[in-house]
């Protein structure tokens, strides 16, 4: 099935050998690891970087975050797509999953980092991967029956766009306790956010789970769990290496995993 648009003109995209055309002649190159950058030529560069990839790469392998990918599969599952974007998908380590628990479905990831994109190939052959952001996808109208978003931005019209009538938004975000211990060893001031509203325009709440656990990691394990939140970059040298003093640490992990559908 084509679910392609070219991000210049809207015009479907069809495959002609190892690239992507639309009737313009505008054309993208498939990748040597089999996705597609439909970047527009304007917009940059953005995303995680390598470390950033690399770090979540590592932590991820580990099982640690093993009960949220268990949950967002079962809800997918539940949902029983046959075409499936995952929206945000950074290196594939969730759309991995999904893959293995609906097999018959036509599984798909965007990213706006192309070195996540990039390991996200490699590691999940069945997926079909491009570079893009979730605020402008690269998707014809009505393409999914369902989406999933895992700590990813909420493009609420986007999903609404290429989503069809009745299908399903499985969401997993962090709880206001969500690595707490982590953030009181790294700064001073730790700042707990409230919950936001659950409810989403153009679509109806069907389930939401709370998923708690505790994990005993070790310094170097801590490390790339830092290494792979939106803190990292934002943190200063100096409050980053306190963490190379710890060997050992009980840290929380908390989410809240919802499943909505499209009105």
């Amino acid at each position: 099935m084509n679910v392609y648009v070219c991000p210049v003109c809207g015009a479907p995209l069809l495959r002609e050998g190892n690239a992507l055309r639309c009737e313009h002649r505008h054309s993208y190159d498939i990748s040597a690891a089999g996705y597609v950058n439909l970047t527009p030529p304007s917009a940059g560069r953005h995303g995680d970087d390598a470390e950033m990839v690399a770090a979540r790469r590592a932590f991820l392998n580990k099982g640690h975050y093993d009960p949220l990918r268990r949950a967002v599969c079962d809800m997918l599952s539940a949902a029983s797509p046959k075409t499936l974007l995952d929206a945000g998908c950074g290196e594939g380590y969730y759309t991995g999953s999904v893959c293995e628990t609906i097999p018959d479905a036509d599984v798909y990831g965007v990213d706006v980092s192309k070195k996540a994109v990039e390991k996200a190939s490699k590691y999940c052959r069945q997926a079909s991967f491009c570079v893009a952001s979730v605020y402008r996808m690269p998707y014809a109208d009505r393409s999914f029956d369902a989406i999933l978003n895992v700590f990813s931005p909420l493009a609420l019209d986007e999903y609404l766009r290429t989503l069809r009538p009745g299908g399903s938004l499985v969401m997993a975000v962090p709880a206001p306790d969500h690595l707490i211990e982590l953030k009181r060893a790294v700064y001073d001031d730790v700042f707990i956010k409230e919950m936001k509203d659950d409810a989403l325009d153009g679509f109806s709440k069907q389930e939401v789970k709370r998923i708690a656990f505790t994990m005993d990691l070790d310094g170097e394990t801590l490390r790339e769990l830092f290494g792979m939140t939106p803190y990292a970059k934002k943190t200063s040298p100096a409050d980053r290496a306190k963490l190379d003093c710890v060997d050992r640490m009980s840290v929380t992990a908390s989410f809240f995993v919802y499943r909505y559908t499209k009105l």
